[in-house]
């Protein structure tokens, strides 16, 4: 009822055809006479009333039984008028509150302040339909009562533009009071939800640090366990570079022994080989004796061949001497210092102890090797751990050529090894090297490293996992995985350098390997090495 008041209260001031004036001008509010008053100088019989002021009378004892005060506002002038009922709400007597709007917000609640003015803007701008919103207003003994205001506009400029709303207020103290008086208990109720709520967060807080700190003693344990097997990995190699080391320098002794006698025992061949052949010159009928021995020696052919053999003979024991010195220079023992080495000497080190799988052989063609190396400076380094880095590398590249020849016959196996050298800045990725200063950075240099087989080549899902300890393609017994993880942090932790891989399915695998030539920060180099 109250409801269809306030909407017959919003039609009524446009239903009763106010004049737009030409300039905003105050109006004349449109008002109910104080009520006693009005039914003094009022009989309210039908027969004593004209239409309009019927009206009017009919429309304020609604105003009365409903309990609605009135208002209406000029937007232009900010006049506001506000009838004795609006006015009695608050306890107000008529002449206690000037009519104009800032009379209105000096007796709204600070807190309810913000949201009104919100409310009304969006109405202005036609966000909403009705302007309609609940507050507090301060009542005459101090008190603060709930309102509930409703308005419209009713006037327009000739833009457009509101000019004049009017609209009513209601006392809606007891319906708050009771709605929370009925609330108290689901109020209660949401109080202990929200208590309990708080005990599951803080005891699912607990269990995620719990798991937390599972995952990190899981990661810890894992760390351990990859330490221990890297320095056990370490420690095979150092035990591996140093049985090497003795078995080349036993085998470099007989070995020296045979070269360096080789020589003189070829000459002391050739001498001899010509003596006989000066006796056969002289007397060249020999007794029976002697004509006997040298048909069943065919020594023409003894002659031609011994010389063959002997020199035969010497290119092997140089070879062998080779393949000594290869190992040798493969398992330098670092002593825990870095050394100024040429790396193209440890690339053909490790090239001639890799011949045997290089060379062509009855089920397969040979590998090329091209070698495009520029003119590096000696590289400041570990060499025995570099040298295995080559060594890992050009293994997995024989791997891949001899699985791509088992399934083409007609395919070339190549491997391409290059190098260069580079400035810093043409680095190949972006530098994290946080301790090279500007100054130096200019007079820094690097070298590049490129290492690539034209074998079938590396998918990308598994290319993310090539450097992870452990991780192998190859079958059981080929092998373990650790290749590349040891040769990445031999590079990139213990050189600070990087180590890259590009590869494209189909057409190979290239490995990049950047260090730098000297290493002026050695202490921090060292720092951030893991073993």
């Amino acid at each position: 009822m109250e409801r269809e008041l306030q909407d017959i209260f919003l039609i009524v001031p446009a239903a009763m055809h106010i004049e737009e004036p030409n300039t905003y001008e105050p109006e004349t509010p449109f008002s109910v006479p104080d009520t006693q008053n009005f039914l003094e100088a009022k009989d309210l019989s039908q027969e004593n009333l004209d239409p309009c002021e019927s009206s009017e009378a009919a429309l304020k004892m609604a105003l009365i039984a409903s309990g609605l005060g009135l208002w209406d506002w000029n937007l232009v002038t900010d006049k506001t008028y506000y009838d004795p009922q609006w006015k009695s709400i608050l306890g107000y007597q008529v002449d206690e509150i000037d009519n104009d709007y800032q009379s209105f917000e000096q007796l709204v609640h600070p807190q309810d302040l913000p949201r009104i003015r919100q409310v009304l803007h969006d109405y202005l701008q036609g966000y909403t339909p009705v302007f309609e919103v609940e507050l507090r207003m301060l009542t005459k003994s101090g008190e603060w009562k709930w309102i509930l205001t409703c308005g419209k506009v009713f006037q327009w400029d000739e833009f457009g533009k509101p000019v004049r709303m009017a609209g009513t207020h209601k006392d809606i103290t007891q319906d708050k009071a009771m709605s929370t008086t009925g609330c108290a208990y689901a109020t209660q109720q949401y109080q202990f939800f929200e208590q309990l709520q708080r005990e599951i967060v803080q005891r699912q807080s607990i269990e995620d640090q719990v798991r937390e700190k599972s995952q990190q003693l899981e990661t810890t344990l894992e760390e351990l366990k990859y330490t221990q097997r890297q320095l056990l990995q370490n420690q095979k190699m150092a035990n591996l570079g140093q049985l090497v080391a003795d078995m080349a320098n036993e085998i470099n002794n007989p070995v020296s022994f045979i070269y360096g006698n080789l020589h003189p025992a070829s000459q002391y061949a050739e001498d001899l080989i010509k003596i006989i052949e000066l006796y056969q010159h002289h007397y060249p009928t020999p007794t029976p004796v002697i004509a006997l021995h040298l048909q069943r020696l065919d020594l023409g052919f003894v002659k031609t061949d011994f010389l063959k053999l002997l020199w035969s003979m010497r290119a092997g024991s140089e070879r062998v001497k080779e393949i000594v010195f290869a190992l040798q220079n493969f398992s330098t023992s670092d002593e825990g210092q870095m050394k100024k080495v040429d790396l193209h000497q440890g690339f053909d080190s490790v090239l001639r102890i890799l011949q045997h799988r290089l060379k062509e052989k009855p089920d397969r063609a040979g590998i090329q090797v091209i070698k495009t190396f520029g003119e590096l400076p000696l590289i400041e380094c570990y060499p025995g751990e570099l040298n295995q880095v080559f060594m890992n590398i050009l293994t997995n590249a024989i791997d891949a050529l001899e699985e791509r020849m088992k399934h083409d016959n007609s395919f070339t196996p190549k491997i391409l090894i290059h190098t260069e050298i580079v400035s810093s800045h043409l680095s190949l990725v972006n530098s994290n090297e946080h301790w090279v200063n500007n100054n130096q950075q200019d007079k820094k240099h690097k070298a590049i490293i490129r290492i690539f087989d034209n074998g079938k080549g590396i998918l990308p899902h598994i290319q993310r996992h090539i450097f992870e300890p452990f991780f192998t393609t190859k079958p059981v017994g080929k092998g373990q995985g650790l290749g590349l993880s040891i040769s990445r942090q031999i590079i990139v932790e213990k050189h600070q350098g990087k180590l890259k891989c590009n590869s494209q399915l189909g057409q190979g695998t290239e490995l990049v390997i950047e260090i730098n030539t000297t290493a002026k920060h050695y202490a921090v180099m060292r720092k951030h090495a893991s073993f």
